[in-house]
């Protein structure tokens, strides 16, 4: 059976994607980091059309989504990349329906499948011991560079939510210290962690070195000559992590910053916090990701291989 295509709109959608697109983006009531996915995804989706136009094809179908979806897979993409780029796509064309411009060609186009786990791996508990002890503190970027890594290691923050804290983020309360964060995905600091006493002291000699009191300070800032006294970027602390540990030996390309992340779960729950607790503490939306480190811990810990006696 030949596949209906949509009826052309007044004018053609390759002739003003790039308008569509502009007004796409603004209606989109997202924060500016998810604008600047949509942004990157849409211009890879907008390469893509104006290389079938170029070949004289004419207006756009499902069929051609399928066709940009098996490109994104051989170009190499993740996964997750992948059905980021999809997504972008999907709301795209809803919004050119809702607006009369465009049928919505997307539905029913669906996302890469993904494996049950994550892309990164965590660290032993003597990797993450030979990783903070590795770290020289004698300088103010070695006091800074501890002081993130073990702040990671210890509360699982993400490096964008390490980058993103302010000096004030930093309160005391009668019970504990928290540091409030920026999740993913949310415009305000309105979750937190808490700074255990190993957790904190090596924050306040970084800041004590850096004589920082302004409470609207970054929390950790770069110490190299261009950008003295600015904000550290992600790419930045990514950088610094993944030399540390090649310092220590690990090269695996499943072992980056973000597993520091990973680690401080994986240790959490094999030292008895609930997974209620561990979610709570990585800020995760659905349970169900958290889950995923209950199943590696306990497949590891009761794994059945381990009942054959050869």
């Amino acid at each position: 059976m030949n596949e209906i295509v949509p009826a052309p709109p007044r004018d053609s959608l390759e002739a003003n994607l790039d308008q569509l697109i502009e007004a796409f983006l603004l209606a989109q009531d997202v924060g500016i980091k998810s604008k600047l996915v949509y942004r990157r995804a849409l211009k890879r989706f907008r390469e893509f059309v104006m290389l079938r136009r170029q070949g004289g094809a004419g207006h756009l179908s499902k069929t051609d989504l399928v066709q940009y979806k098996s490109q994104l897979l051989a170009q190499g993409l993740s996964p997750r990349t992948g059905n980021l780029y999809l997504t972008a796509v999907r709301q795209f064309f809803k919004f050119l329906e809702s607006s009369r411009v465009y049928p919505d060609i997307s539905a029913g186009i669906k996302g890469f499948k993904r494996s049950y786990g994550f892309n990164r791996d965590p660290l032993t508990l003597q990797q993450a011991r030979d990783l903070l002890v590795s770290i020289d503190t004698t300088d103010n970027i070695g006091m800074r560079d501890f002081a993130m890594v073990n702040l990671m290691l210890r509360t699982g923050l993400r490096t964008m939510e390490v980058v993103g804290s302010d000096v004030g983020d930093i309160r005391q309360t009668s019970n504990a210290t928290l540091l409030y964060v920026r999740s993913k995905g949310k415009d305000a600091k309105d979750e937190f962690v808490v700074l255990t006493r190993e957790a904190y002291e090596p924050i306040a000699r970084y800041l004590a070195a850096r004589r920082c009191v302004d409470p609207r300070a970054p929390l950790f800032v770069s110490h190299s000559n261009h950008n003295d006294g600015g904000r550290i970027t992600t790419k930045t602390l990514r950088s610094a992590v993944k030399q540390k540990l090649l310092g220590i030996g690990i090269y695996s390309s499943r072992i980056s910053a973000h597993s520091l992340r990973h680690t401080f779960a994986t240790m959490a729950l094999q030292n008895g916090a609930t997974i209620e607790q561990v979610r709570d503490t990585l800020r995760h939306q659905n349970i169900t990701t958290t889950q995923i480190y209950v199943h590696t811990t306990d497949r590891l810990e009761h794994a059945a291989e381990n009942a054959i006696k050869i």
